[in-house]
């Protein structure tokens, strides 16, 4: 750089510093003193805070395409996630993200608490953190049905009962939150506002209030700073420990999003028969729910939750004696294990009764391995009216199907053979299946009941239990009327 243009650069720099007073803000924040010196256990809030950032970044992006509606949502999301340059690695961040900011949240409300950071004077600082924590769950919730795929669908209508079943307030509830009596367009769409404007604002708001507390309070420092007198500033030892771990959360959404990219099944189908199983974040709360039947379901859903943020929230006010070192509150420190190894033994647990059930364990398996199918399948278009642009697999054409499929046809062999049987690079063209030899409807009959002895090229489910021997019979049926199609088609 010359001496001109550095002259220049410092000359902006001062204009903006006038006008800004940029610089003193930043010493402000560098400078900051960080009683006992600058530790591993203070990074988690900083952490947070760029985590969130990137949830933002990242959401901005994916809004770009999305569409919120129950007719388009899906396929947008398959565009982003198949054809987009770089949309499945933003997807991913954002998919995984989610999962980052609930254990952040989780290892800082643990640190502050273990280390006593909400007595001398924090109660504001702690209580707004509380908040905070019921916006990112709150976040969570109403970004898993925007995909609007099978298990969104299912896992939402599961949520919104749970919700619906609290005394007095929870039918209103549960009809605004769906608009309705049910599942809808209109739900997705008040989802999405709510995850992309109102949560958002709030949050944005609380975090602003919750640094400035920060910011006036201090420090909090090590439970045992009062014997440690060191005082050491922000930077540069702490902001280094920091931008490491930061780094290292970032790195592991990167490897995440572009080895195990983001989940994906089929498009919601409201009649269909899935197993609804929420994230690994709500699962305590959907195991107690086995334990709890009927109306004591209220007391996992209302009364346990209740207690629990009523306690932590008023924990300030309840815990005001000046010890901070976590040995010697042995009860405080206890009650934070329990909670802590209480809610990882429960998603083990809901993990555990899965897959040892053979029947649950092979539907759950069968929608995963749905869901991964759909994902390895080229993106189709979006054609809006009952014709369907052409689409080429191999040297067969479909140009347009009259007849719409079963609906057993839509919910499991759409995903690898197409929408109407036009094929993918997971299924084989099913137009004029049965013109082909050892191909009649009693055969494909038979192959749906056992496609062992057929040896076939592409392999198939070695049974398909969810079928009703009528939903077959429908499927045989239609695949006949593709083969006259088709026929007619060359003639």
């Amino acid at each position: 750089m010359t001496k001109s243009s550095s002259s220049r650069m410092n000359n902006l720099s001062v204009w903006l510093d006038e006008r800004t007073g940029i610089k003193k803000a930043l010493r402000g924040v560098l400078n900051q003193p960080i009683r006992g010196g600058a530790r591993w256990a203070y990074v988690f809030g900083s952490a947070l805070l760029a985590l969130l950032a990137i949830q933002a970044l990242t959401g901005i992006f994916l809004a770009l395409y999305y569409v919120p509606s129950a007719d388009h949502a899906h396929v947008t999301v398959a565009y982003i996630q198949k054809v987009v340059p770089g949309g499945s690695l933003i997807r991913g961040l954002h998919y995984y993200g989610a999962s980052a900011v609930v254990i952040l949240v989780v290892c800082h409300f643990a640190q502050t608490f273990l280390f006593g950071a909400y007595k001398a004077k924090r109660e504001l600082l702690w209580m707004f953190g509380g908040v905070l924590l019921l916006l990112i769950l709150s976040f969570a919730f109403s970004g898993q049905l925007l995909p609007w795929d099978q298990q969104a669908y299912f896992s939402t209508r599961v949520g919104t009962s749970i919700a619906g079943e609290i005394p007095v307030f929870g039918y209103l509830q549960k009809r605004i939150m769906l608009g309705g009596a049910d599942v809808t367009s209109i739900t997705l769409t008040r989802f999405f506002m709510i995850h992309v404007f109102i949560l958002p604002l709030a949050l944005g708001f609380l975090v602003f209030l919750h640094v400035f507390l920060f910011r006036r309070a201090g420090w909090a420092g090590s439970f045992h700073h009062p014997q440690d007198g060191r005082v050491e500033p922000f930077y540069p030892k702490q902001s280094f420990m920091t931008a490491v771990f930061v780094l290292l959360v970032f790195a592991s959404l990167l490897v995440l999003a572009r080895l195990v990219p983001a989940t994906l099944g089929p498009e919601a189908t409201p009649g269909a028969d899935v197993l609804a199983r929420p994230p690994w974040y709500f699962l305590p709360l959907f195991e107690m729910l086995k334990y709890f039947p009927g109306k004591l379901a209220l007391i996992p859903a209302l009364v346990l939750p209740g207690l629990l943020s009523g306690g932590l929230f008023l924990l300030p006010f309840f815990d005001r004696r000046p010890e901070r070192h976590p040995l010697k509150r042995r009860l405080a420190t206890a009650t934070l294990l329990v909670l802590l190894l209480g809610a990882g033994s429960l998603i083990w647990l809901a993990k555990h009764q899965d897959r040892a059930n053979p029947e649950i364990n092979a539907k759950l398996v069968r929608q995963e391995n749905l869901a991964r199918a759909f994902l390895k399948t080229d993106f189709h278009p979006q054609q809006i009216g009952p014709a369907r642009v052409p689409n080429t697999v191999g040297a067969t054409k479909v140009s347009s199907v009259s007849a719409d499929p079963p609906q057993a046809f839509t919910k499991g062999c759409a995903v690898c053979h197409g929408d109407h049987g036009e094929g993918s690079d997971q299924g084989p063209v099913l137009v004029g299946i049965t013109s082909k030899p050892n191909r009649s409807r009693e055969d494909l009959l038979r192959l749906l009941n056992d496609p062992g002895p057929f040896k076939l090229k592409d392999p198939m489910p070695t049974s398909f239990p969810d079928l009703s021997a009528d939903d077959k019979w429908k499927i045989v049926d239609w695949l006949g009327k593709l083969a006259s199609q088709d026929t007619a088609q060359r003639r």
